[in-house]
């Protein structure tokens, strides 16, 4: 059963595919405890035999305080592994060095001599509000890729959501992430 149409979009990224995977577990989890508390509250308000004056069930209390922690700890065992998973550090092929700029992007690819400046373009017919741009950033699929960026001015977000990844450039502090992406597309 595929249930990764709820939220995120298509994975283009092997971290975005783990995000997704842990993503269904969760709901799954989530799921499999609602269904489990509807059935106990139907059951209790439906059976005429329960004794609704007891004040103490020692077996009920140790599973209703058991049950609830190895669940938070399967939770938080999927979610460790999947972030561990983001921050790895591997063999970078390309370095894309980024900076951002009050109004665009500068880009350079750090093993070839390529700089180029990024604005977004202002067309009045575009449907899409300030999301084309005059010179797109090519980044190769199948290849282990390296972002390194950081700001002139302010605080600016990169991102994108296909490949799992979003970075704050803050002036004078440099942030970086590694990405590889799976299939050819535009992002």
């Amino acid at each position: 059963m595929e249930m990764n149409k709820i939220s995120f979009q298509n994975s283009m990224s092997p971290t975005m595919k783990n995000m997704n995977s842990m993503m269904d577990m969760m709901n799954m989890l989530t799921m499999m405890v609602m269904s489990f508390i509807m059935y106990m509250m139907i059951n209790m308000m439906m059976n005429k035999m329960t004794n609704k004056s007891i004040k103490e069930n020692n077996k009920i209390e140790m599973m209703w305080t058991i049950l609830p922690m190895l669940i938070l700890i399967k939770m938080a065992q999927l979610s460790i592994k999947t972030l561990f998973m983001n921050n790895e550090t591997k063999m970078n092929i390309i370095t894309i060095k980024t900076m951002s700029n009050q109004w665009f992007w500068y880009y350079e690819y750090m093993n070839f001599n390529i700089k180029f400046n990024s604005f977004i373009q202002m067309k009045n017919n575009f449907n899409f509000f300030n999301l084309e741009n005059d010179n797109n950033l090519i980044i190769p699929f199948n290849y282990q890729i390296q972002m390194i960026i950081s700001s002139m001015d302010v605080i600016h977000s990169w991102s994108i959501p296909s490949l799992n990844i979003k970075l704050d450039s803050i002036p004078n502090y440099i942030n970086q992430t590694s990405m590889m992406i799976n299939k050819p597309s535009m992002l």
